[in-house]
């Protein structure tokens, strides 16, 4: 059995965006009864600490140690051995999902600005929260990204199980495309614009169907947004706690991993990203 079963793993560098990310996994650790591992990592043994007769890790072992302690989680610092990505992929198997923070010093710094993040997205074998500043800290929703994909289901899934222990609502968000509109000649918006609109409507409704009796004690809310899928979810993410979004989608959120709204979101998201497989 892996030692990161049911665990939740933090990348870990010291950085003010570390702690960030270690704070919120703790958090969530005490909501669900789950231990830490927060991983820290340098890229080669001569870099290590025995290795200079020094352990320059022990003032982040205690500060890991402090925050654990005080959300009164149980868990462990890791000094690891090279470099982060592989380290981080191997040892998310099993885990229940990996935090990481959205900047940092030494290979943390490159959790948004470079391929980090977004190789971690797509390869982990778990959800991946990128912990990003909110706008606004006291918010109390989760948005999620839903097209009908298997995908978008594990994230509404994800965020009414979060919502549950949080007593957060949920508002499940379809991004719809309204096409090229042009007024008819009566200076009206086109009859098949509404019909556009009733068909989001009624497919969103079909997404969620289900969740609130799976999800009783839930509040759950839905919003249908006529923006491309990266604009939609970043606006809605100023008012919320955590977006979520699946690995994978369909339609407008086809890209959410692989092309640019992933990547938007990451760097333009106004609170933690997480990001469901």
């Amino acid at each position: 059995m892996s030692p990161s079963t049911g665990t939740i793993l933090v990348g870990y560098d010291g950085s003010a965006a570390a702690d960030s990310a270690l704070q919120w996994a703790a958090r969530t650790a005490s909501l669900e009864g789950r231990k830490v591992r927060a991983l820290m990592a340098v890229s080669d043994s001569s870099s290590s600490p025995a290795s200079r007769g020094v352990d320059p890790a022990h003032e982040m072992r205690a500060r890991v140690d402090a925050v654990l302690a005080a959300a009164g989680v149980s868990g462990a610092a890791e000094w690891h051995s090279g470099h982060v990505v592989p380290i981080l992929l191997r040892e998310a198997i099993g885990a229940s999902m990996l935090v990481v923070g959205s900047q940092g010093h030494g290979w943390a710094a490159e959790t948004v600005r470079g391929s980090v993040s977004q190789h971690l997205a797509r390869h982990a074998p778990c959800p991946v929260v990128v912990i990003r500043a909110a706008t606004r800290p006291k918010a109390a929703r989760i948005v999620v990204g839903v097209d009908g994909s298997a995908e978008s289901r594990e994230a509404l899934e994800f965020a009414c199980h979060r919502a549950s222990l949080t007593q957060e609502s949920v508002v499940a968000l379809h991004a719809w495309k309204p096409g090229r509109v042009a007024m008819d000649g009566r200076g009206q918006l086109p009859s098949k614009l509404g019909r556009r609109s009733q068909a989001a409507e009624a497919a969103l409704a079909g997404y969620v169907a289900g969740l609130q009796l799976a999800h009783p004690d839930v509040a759950l809310e839905t919003d249908r947004m006529a923006l491309p899928a990266a604009l939609a979810l970043t606006q809605a993410s100023a008012a919320a706690s955590l977006v979520v979004t699946g690995s994978r989608g369909r339609g407008v959120f086809s890209g959410l991993l692989l092309g640019s709204v992933s990547h938007h979101l990451l760097h333009r998201a106004h609170c933690p990203v997480a990001v469901v497989r």
